[in-house]
């Protein structure tokens, strides 16, 4: 009834959508989010969108305290207070400097062990699903750096610096600016990118829509 009712003023006139807050992490913050805001802003100009860059656990915890609207994360998210719906599935790929010692078109756990290795940091799922990718080959490298930005990992990859496993979505399809290369993990590494809110969220007229748009990633 209250959903209604909103609903209902932000349609009289030139009246406000309203605020969503969305947390989502670094990767779709960059990669994916910007065509979706670009749109929603063109169709809906009064309606404000925030966006706070952290990993899933924080994220979740923001959803929790009602401090964020809706997150975009990388699944899992335990907790019996949220509605997930899966979006799709983000393939992590090995890059390299296109200047330095070329890597096999297609990588194993062993091969990326024995370069110098960069990986994102150890906070996230990200992370988690990679070290656990690295386990299951009874792998145990010890990276040479760990960074948070995924910019930084890509710019230190092209200066030479080491290789590294990031999610596909990070390496544009075209018009990649720096010396890398792309190449496949064997075996598959892959990552479940979903929405998440709570189960008890008003959906207001503005969280829909925003809602309906990151749906169009799956």
């Amino acid at each position: 009834a209250v959903g209604a009712a909103l609903d209902d003023l932000a349609m009289q006139g030139d009246a406000a959508l309203g605020r969503v807050r969305i947390g989502t992490g670094a990767t779709a913050a960059i990669y994916l989010l910007p065509p979706i805001l670009r749109d929603l802003r063109r169709r809906f100009p009064s309606l404000e969108i925030t966006v706070t860059s952290q990993n899933t656990v924080d994220v979740l915890k923001a959803l929790e305290a009602n401090a964020v609207d809706i997150g975009l994360v990388t699944l899992p998210a335990p907790g019996r207070a949220f509605a997930i719906t899966p979006l799709l599935d983000d393939d992590f790929v090995a890059i390299a400097s296109a200047e330095g010692e070329p890597l096999p078109k297609t990588v194993t756990p062993a091969i990326l062990a024995a370069r110098s290795l960069i990986l994102y940091e150890t906070a996230g799922n990200t992370r988690r699903l990679t070290d656990a990718w690295f386990a299951r080959a009874s792998v145990h490298p010890t990276p040479v750096m760990d960074l948070g930005n995924v910019e930084a990992i890509k710019e230190l990859v092209a200066a030479g610096l080491g290789v590294a496993v990031l999610p596909g979505s990070a390496i544009r399809r075209r018009g990649e600016r720096l010396p890398i290369t792309k190449h496949t993990l064997s075996p598959r590494l892959t990552r479940k990118l979903a929405l998440v809110m709570r189960r008890d969220k008003v959906l207001g007229r503005g969280l829909r829509e925003v809602t309906k748009a990151l749906k169009r990633l799956g």
